[in-house]
């Protein structure tokens, strides 16, 4: 018999085998229960509470003893649907909260903060940040994009450039020169999008992006990690760098 449905529902391995192990018996005492689950006499009417509360075992009490019965079988869809209706329940609770949250969060933040994310999910938490912020007719600058921050994100990046040529958002990309095949390539094929080389020879394993008033530095050798400054002299600092560096590179 494949079990595995019955794991995917939520039981237990405990709940499971009381639960065969009663469909089995039809009504029974503990007893030729504990025999036939193979579950201990401590932990047996513990997990008979618990599927109880689910629905899925009864009893009734002759001469003073508990007898046990598993509920038909099909209880196990009724179980699956509250299941079902009480995660839509969930969902829409935190759809309501979020909203507030995510302006208690906002109004958290001072005008200045620098904050670090860990690892290649950090990455995308921080470049998500920038659609979240820029709209229709903003720029964002990428500069010294080489292969190893993103080998391991084509397919994100691709995506994340879709939606922001959809939000109409200009990126200057300053890609090092090793990576302009199939990378840069790539890059200058997207609309509202220029891509520009910085000089052979210059190897780098960290890169910066600015939008908006936020800067972001990334770094990629050994551990991954981006740090996002929102400040707007900075901001406008580095793109200084970033237009100087852009003077110095080829298409």
């Amino acid at each position: 018999m494949n079990i595995e449905p019955l794991r995917e529902l939520g039981l237990t391995e405990g709940e499971i085998r009381v639960y065969i192990a009663l469909i089995g018996l039809g009504e029974t005492t503990t007893g030729p229960l504990v025999d036939q689950s193979g579950v201990s006499v401590s932990k047996v009417y513990v997990i008979l509470d618990r599927l109880a509360k689910k629905g899925l075992v009864s009893h009734v009490l002759r001469k003073k003893t508990k007898h046990f019965k598993a509920a038909d079988p099909d209880r196990l869809l009724v179980y699956l649907n509250e299941k079902q209706h009480k995660l839509r329940e969930q969902e829409a609770g935190l759809k309501h909260l979020i909203p507030q949250l995510q302006l208690k969060h906002d109004t958290a933040l001072t005008e200045e903060t620098a904050q670090v994310y860990d690892g290649m999910r950090g990455v995308q938490t921080a470049r998500e940040q920038a659609l979240k912020r820029l709209k229709k007719g903003d720029q964002m600058w990428l500069v010294g994009i080489a292969r190893t921050p993103y080998e391991n994100l084509i397919s994100y990046f691709a995506d994340y450039h879709k939606r922001r040529i959809s939000k109409g958002i200009l990126c200057n990309y300053l890609y090092n020169d090793y990576s302009r095949k199939p990378f840069g390539e790539k890059s200058a094929t997207y609309p509202l999008s220029r891509v520009r080389y910085m000089p052979k020879g210059i190897v780098t394993h960290t890169w910066f992006e600015i939008y908006g008033d936020n800067v972001v530095i990334g770094l990629r050798k050994g551990k991954t990690f981006s740090v996002v400054i929102k400040n707007k002299e900075v901001a406008n600092s580095f793109v200084e760098y970033a237009k100087l560096l852009w003077s110095l590179g080829k298409p």
